[in-house]
């Protein structure tokens, strides 16, 4: 209810309401102190919005000479790739256990 209230309060005088100034959730000193202190989580939340951008976003967010930050965010996504291949090869390990142990246990049966 209070999100609606203040889009309508933001679209008041013919204004859009995507024009509305919201305060910053956080700040970039917010964003480098999560990337150091949960660099998994931050990878994976950078990856996850990366996802919900525009292509049109995107250029416009690393062109102009942006490339540090494009490659910056290849590498977060690069980090959070890993570590899925990483889970994935632990979640194939644990399923042949786990058909090992239902051999046995079929075996002794």
């Amino acid at each position: 209810m209070e999100l609606k209230m203040i889009v309508d309060a933001c679209g008041k005088d013919g204004s859009d309401a995507q024009d509305c100034n919201f305060p910053p959730l956080s700040d970039w000193g917010d964003v480098l102190r999560d990337e150091r202190e949960d660099p998994l989580g931050f990878a994976r939340r950078a990856a996850l919005a990366l996802l919900t951008q525009s292509g049109a976003g995107l250029l416009a967010g690393f062109g102009g000479g942006n490339h540090k930050a494009l490659e910056e965010a290849r590498r977060t996504v690069a980090l959070f790739q890993a570590h899925l291949r990483r889970q994935m090869w632990f979640a194939e390990a644990a399923e042949k256990r786990l058909g090992r142990v239902a051999e046995v246990l079929a075996a002794a049966g």
